[in-house]
C-alpha cells in the first residue's frame, strides 16, 4: 500500500472517530430515551413520495396499492388520493409545517385535521410534536396519533450508527422527507418497501438566470404544468439567501449517499427495499416493477 493510500485511511478512520465521539455526545445532549414506534402490521408497505411519477403509479396499479399499509409524507393530505387510499402512516421532517404559515402549510395541516376519519400514525421529530400546529390536531381529531421521533443525526463509524439507528436514538441525514420515510419503514418493521414517485429528477428542473440564481421547478404529482413555475432555491431557515450551485450539486450527493446508508442499514434488519419509481435516478435500491 503507497504511503499516500495509508495516509488517506488512517484520516479517515481518525476523522470516523472523531465524528463517533461527537455524534455519541449529541444523542446524549438531544435523544429522548422510550420513543416507540408503532408496530407493522403487515409484511410490506408502500412508501409514495409525492414526485411526478407517482400520478402514473397510482393510475396503473391503485388496486395493489390500495390493499397494502401507505406511509405518505408532506403535503399529500390536500389531495384526493388521502381519502381514498387512507395511508396508515404520515411522514414530516421539514420544520416548516410545523412553523410555517404559508396556504400550503396551513392547507396540509387542516386537511390531516379534517379528512382523517381512519387511524393514522403521524410520525415528525420530537420537537415538532411539542408544536402547537401538531398537538392542535391530534387534539381535535382522535383518529389522529402522533408517533415522535428522534432527528439525529449519526455522523460516523457505520456499526456503531446501525445501533444507535436501531434503537430510534439516531438516523441518517435526511435532506430529502423520502429519507426519513424509508427509514421510519425500516425500523416500522416492514421487511418489503416499495418506494413510489421518487423521481429525483431535480437537475432536469434547474435554471440559473443572468444574476447568478439557481431556480428549480419543485413539481408533485398532483400538479399540472400550468401550475409549476421556476422558483428560486433558498437556503433552509434563510428565505432571503439562495443557495449557490455548489451548495445545491453538495444537497444532492449527501441525498444520494443517504439512500446508500439506507439500503446498507436496510440488510442488518433483514429488510428488502425495491425501488418500483416510474422514474427515478436513484441508484441505491433494487428496481422492481409493480
Amino acid at each position: 500500500m503507497s504511503s499516500e493510500k495509508t495516509y488517506k485511511k488512517l484520516t479517515t478512520f481518525l476523522l470516523q472517530g472523531v465524528n463517533t465521539f461527537l455524534s455519541v455526545l449529541k444523542i446524549l445532549i438531544q435523544s429522548k430515551l422510550g420513543n416507540k414506534l408503532p408496530k407493522a402490521k403487515d409484511k410490506a408497505c408502500y412508501v409514495l413520495a409525492n414526485g411526478p411519477s407517482l400520478k402514473k403509479s397510482l393510475e396503473t396499479h391503485i388496486e395493489k396499492i390500495n390493499k397494502s399499509e401507505l406511509i405518505c409524507v408532506n403535503t399529500f393530505s390536500i389531495t384526493d388520493e388521502f381519502t381514498k387510499l387512507k395511508p396508515s402512516y404520515y411522514v414530516m421532517i421539514d420544520p416548516f409545517f410545523w412553523n410555517g404559515k404559508t396556504e400550503v402549510i396551513l392547507n396540509t395541516l387542516k386537511a390531516i385535521e379534517e379528512k382523517t376519519t381512519w387511524e393514522l400514525h403521524l410520525l415528525v421529530p420530537q420537537k415538532a410534536a411539542k408544536s402547537a400546529a401538531m398537538q392542535h390536531i391530534v387534539k381535535n381529531n382522535k383518529h389522529v396519533k402522533l408517533s415522535p421521533f428522534n432527528y439525529t443525526v449519526f455522523k460516523g463509524y457505520e456499526n456503531v450508527a446501525f445501533w444507535f439507528y436501531k434503537k430510534n436514538l439516531a438516523m441518517p441525514q435526511s435532506l430529502n422527507v423520502a429519507i426519513t420515510a424509508v427509514f421510519m419503514a425500516i425500523n416500522l418493521g416492514f421487511k418489503e418497501i416499495y418506494l413510489l414517485g421518487a423521481d429525483h429528477t431535480w437537475h432536469e428542473n434547474l435554471h440559473m438566470s443572468e444574476d447568478n440564481i439557481m431556480h428549480t421547478k419543485v413539481t408533485h404529482f398532483y400538479e399540472n404544468d400550468a401550475e409549476v413555475k421556476y422558483v428560486p432555491f433558498l437556503k433552509a431557515g434563510n428565505p432571503n439567501v439562495t443557495q449557490k450551485a455548489h451548495e445545491f450539486f453538495d444537497i444532492w450527493s449527501r441525498t444520494f449517499s443517504a439512500y446508500m446508508i439506507l439500503e446498507r442499514y436496510s440488510k442488518t434488519q433483514n429488510c428488502k427495499i425495491y425501488n418500483a419509481s416510474e422514474i427515478s435516478f436513484i441508484d441505491a435500491f433494487t428496481r422492481k416493477k409493480l
